[in-house]
């Protein structure tokens, strides 16, 4: 069964949001230079390069990242290939019935790895959130940083998502990985309290 790992690996080289702390990796004891063993730290986002929403990212009273039904973050999910130039519309979504976690991949691909911030990317409209949540979408993802248009007003795509209580799942890597059904498994760190936190996410072909 093969196994297709779409996480971001962890570096200086991938832009954060604009304005958020990037992530630095800072070497507290380095055994080329004589200490016992290799400790470092790390600063960084919950929102850096591949990584996870909860609720509570955008609702006051929404659920926080260990508070996340495993059941949600593991099982079937169809990575849908959408079509749009701009915004991810209602007509650019497949037939729902039976979905309960869907990843969007999209142009975006083309810069997930880039240096630079894109503001230019594919994100899904509020009319495109609200026709996901009357179906019953409990998990959401998209191969940029963020599912929601640059600097929309309002936010509406998170408030209808984080509302409803969809996991929103952002910065995925999806190169090299065809349209069609698979096995998700995306897990978050524990963070006690948390808004987000950066994830492992893999997909398997369904057996």
């Amino acid at each position: 069964m093969a196994i297709h790992d779409i996480t971001l690996p962890l570096h200086e080289g991938h832009p954060p949001w604009p304005g958020d702390t990037p992530y630095e990796r800072i070497q507290l004891s380095d055994m080329s230079e004589g200490a016992k063993c290799n400790v470092s730290k790390i600063e960084m986002s919950t929102h850096f390069a591949t990584h996870l929403d909860a609720p509570f990212h955008f609702e006051p009273d929404g659920i926080r990242v260990d508070q996340l039904d495993l059941e949600t973050l593991i099982g079937p999910v169809l990575v849908h290939e959408a079509g749009a130039s701009d915004l991810i519309e209602p007509e650019h979504l497949p037939s729902l019935e039976g979905v309960e976690r869907i990843i969007f991949k999209t142009r975006n691909l083309k810069f997930i790895a880039s240096k630079n911030f894109n503001t230019e990317y594919v994100a899904l409209s509020h009319e495109g959130a609200r026709a996901l949540t009357g179906a019953g979408v409990k998990l959401v993802g998209i191969d940029y940083f963020s599912i929601e248009a640059y600097r929309n007003p309002g936010n509406p795509v998170h408030h209808e998502l984080c509302g409803k209580g969809v996991i929103i799942v952002e910065g995925l890597d999806l190169r090299g990985v065809a349209p069609g059904w698979y096995d998700l498994t995306v897990l978050p760190l524990k963070l006690k309290g948390s808004d987000g936190s950066p994830c492992r996410a893999i997909l398997r072909d369904p057996a």
